[in-house]
């Protein structure tokens, strides 16, 4: 199945897929190579990422002592029309500990409402500024699409063998 979304649609599909998902799913790796999945809440702020975790969690020491993650924004289930094509954004990020934490908690309150305003007194969470490589969004079977950092399309429509 081809998609006859134009290239605009599917730049504004890369800009706002994120708006109704609450989570981001972070593969990280320890300096041993050990793997580590967890996810967060998230906000955005100029094309870059932001999540709060407690520093004493090993996801934590991952991102701060490799400075890589891998991020995934995925549809519910429950909304997917096929458990095989859910849509999702993927990217890498190069993660870099935030010292302008009280903007980004505005963000956090304007995003999540009061039910996150507790981060702010615990002392141990720390937020961490994702910044995104190139990003895949998939929409769909054949309807694959990668961005690079600068916003522009650069693969559409990555097929499948049959």
């Amino acid at each position: 199945m081809r998609s006859t979304k134009t290239n605009e649609e599917i730049i504004e599909e890369f800009k706002t897929f994120e708006n109704d998902k609450m989570s981001v799913v972070l593969s990280t790796v320890s300096t041993k190579n050990e793997p580590l999945t967890n996810y967060s809440p998230f906000v955005t702020k100029d094309g870059n990422y932001f999540i709060c975790i407690s520093s004493q969690l090993p996801h934590y020491i991952n991102m701060i002592e490799t400075q890589k993650a891998h991020a995934l924004i995925i549809e519910d289930e429950s909304k997917a029309s096929n458990i095989y094509a859910r849509k999702r954004l993927y990217f890498s990020v190069t993660c870099v500990l935030e010292e302008d934490t009280e903007n980004i908690f505005k963000l956090f309150d304007a995003r999540y409402g009061e039910s996150l305003s507790f981060l702010r007194e615990m002392k141990d969470f720390k937020v961490i500024k994702l910044i995104p490589s190139e990003k895949s969004l998939v929409l769909g079977f054949g309807a694959a699409y990668k961005m690079d950092m600068n916003g522009q399309l650069v693969s559409k429509n990555i097929q499948h063998k049959s």
